[in-house]
């Protein structure tokens, strides 16, 4: 409906003196409309749990070997970076090799990025898969990828990174020294004060409010409740950090800031900067709504029988 058709349709109804009605009307349609985004937002998302994804690397990633910390990334926008991603990582002092995955949103960069990856499985990167997804859904690909890694049997911590990110050679050691089970350990988390952007820094190890998906880790348990999917509207899809948080303290769990040194670069990229304004918008939303909204059983048919598979590509380090 357009602007001047909008004006039109008002006035008519103001002189009828039916704008209440009127009123009613527009919001029962925005509510069917959200509800259709939704339903078609689940259909996607339910896609991947229920059928899983298929790399044509050596898929070590989604097997639940508990030797190995499971660390996920999300690529948009940046084929520059990844080698020098690539080479940081594999230089980690952690005690645990690291298994990597990356899961590219951008089909425009897929050959640059499977270039990237031959090779990479070397120092403390004992495998490096990839993802080439069909459909970019932002950074809840590192959830879903997650849940394919709980569905095959894995417990434990997944470590999360972004490609803007720069770390330290302890940043797995340090994360996992603040990790405990049911818990979000985040280097991105402040308090915040009746707003979204009214935030305030918290020194490591304190307790947050809002904890960012780049530089953490967490228990993948999280994910294994279908709510976590099923209950995330359509509008606030890319809104994954904010959602993490939301979840996990309605769950109860312990959610921190990281005792580690981060640093960024090339932020100017992030798919998230279109987003902003949402991001108050989404805050007041969780206010309202509270836990309740995500507290209860939630249970999708097939969404536990996805797993990441391999394409038959040459094993890696760890096979």
């Amino acid at each position: 409906m357009n602007r001047r058709f909008r004006r039109a349709s008002r006035a008519v109804a103001r002189m009828l003196r039916v704008e209440r009605v009127y009123d009613r009307g527009l919001r029962s349609a925005r509510v069917a409309a959200e509800r259709r985004r939704d339903s078609r937002w689940q259909a996607v998302i339910g896609e991947f749990l229920r059928t899983g994804v298929s790399v044509s690397t050596s898929g070590a990633w989604g097997r639940p070997d508990s030797a190995g910390i499971p660390m996920v990334m999300c690529l948009w926008n940046r084929p520059d970076r990844l080698p020098h991603v690539l080479d940081m990582l594999a230089a980690l002092d952690a005690e645990r090799p690291v298994r990597l995955l990356l899961w590219n949103n951008n089909a425009a960069d897929a050959a640059r990025y499977a270039e990237a990856v031959r090779g990479a499985a070397t120092g403390s990167l004992v495998s490096v898969d990839l993802v080439q997804s069909p459909v970019n859904i932002g950074g809840l690909a590192r959830f879903v990828a997650a849940r394919l890694l709980w569905n095959a049997g894995y417990r434990g911590p997944v470590v999360m990174l972004d490609d803007d990110q720069d770390v330290s050679s302890r940043f797995v050691t340090d994360l996992l020294a603040d990790y405990e089970s049911r818990s979000v350990v985040s280097w991105w988390a402040f308090s915040q004060h009746g707003s979204y952007w009214a935030r305030a820094e918290i020194a490591p190890g304190s307790p947050a409010d809002h904890a960012g998906t780049g530089g953490t880790v967490y228990d993948c348990e999280l994910v294994s409740d279908d709510a976590f999917f099923a209950r995330l509207p359509r509008r606030f899809a890319f809104l994954e950090d904010q959602w993490m948080s939301f979840f996990a303290h309605a769950k109860g769990w312990r959610v921190v800031k990281a005792r580690t040194d981060i640093s960024l670069v090339s932020e100017e990229l992030n798919q998230y900067h279109a987003l902003k304004p949402l991001k108050d918008v989404f805050y007041h939303f969780q206010r309202q709504v509270g836990p309740a909204y995500v507290v209860g059983s939630v249970r999708r048919s097939g969404w536990g029988d996805g797993r990441l598979r391999s394409g038959g590509a040459a094993p890696s380090r760890a096979s």
